[in-house]
């Protein structure tokens, strides 16, 4: 069944996306990154400037560092603050969901899944690390992982942080119906 493009604070969202101009459109595409962000908001830096309309993000990431996803979003929400779509389509995986929620209103493809996991970290196989060194990254992932979780459910109508840390720890994967459901996502297209 498919969701009614309405939000009860947002109103009719149908059409949001049709017959967008080219120039208003991005996309954040590939693994959430420093050089990611910066070509995108470099991006919607010069949609801005050329003219105050609604921008629209297409989203679809696997994730990356939770901290570089999180640089983007304050870019928009606290500094940029352009009013933003966002769409999500294919993976909205990890930190890509974060970047998905940098819109004020989000949209999700029919074909969207989302995963959330608790943070992560990848080493070099030569790498060496003391304990009190592993024991500092594990404090710091827990911290990742609750302020993942509190944007996640600021943004998300019936989601606590509690809920959030919960499915991270399950490993949860989410249809799209299921982040409507959540209003992680006001609609799908």
């Amino acid at each position: 069944m498919r969701t009614q493009l309405f939000h009860p604070s947002l109103g009719n969202v149908e059409g949001a996306t049709r017959g967008l101009p080219p120039e208003r459109m991005t996309a954040y595409a590939g693994v959430v990154s420093h050089a990611n962000n910066e070509k995108v908001l470099h991006a919607m830096r010069q949609r801005i400037a050329a003219s105050d309309a609604e921008l629209h993000l297409l989203v679809t990431s696997t994730g990356g560092p939770t901290g570089t996803a999180m640089s983007f979003f304050d870019a928009l929400r606290l500094m940029q603050r352009p009013r933003l779509t966002t769409i999500g389509s294919g993976d909205v995986d990890s930190s890509g969901i974060i970047i998905f929620l940098s819109g004020d209103v989000r949209l999700l493809s029919p074909r969207t899944t989302l995963l959330l996991h608790r943070a992560g970290r990848r080493f070099e196989p030569e790498q060496r690390f003391t304990a009190a060194e592993l024991e500092a990254m594990a404090r710091e992932d827990r911290l990742k992982d609750e302020q993942y979780a509190s944007t996640l459910a600021s943004r998300a109508h019936s989601l606590s942080q509690r809920d959030v840390l919960a499915m991270m720890r399950d490993e949860t994967v989410l249809s799209p119906e299921e982040a409507v459901r959540m209003g992680i996502a006001h609609a799908l297209l």
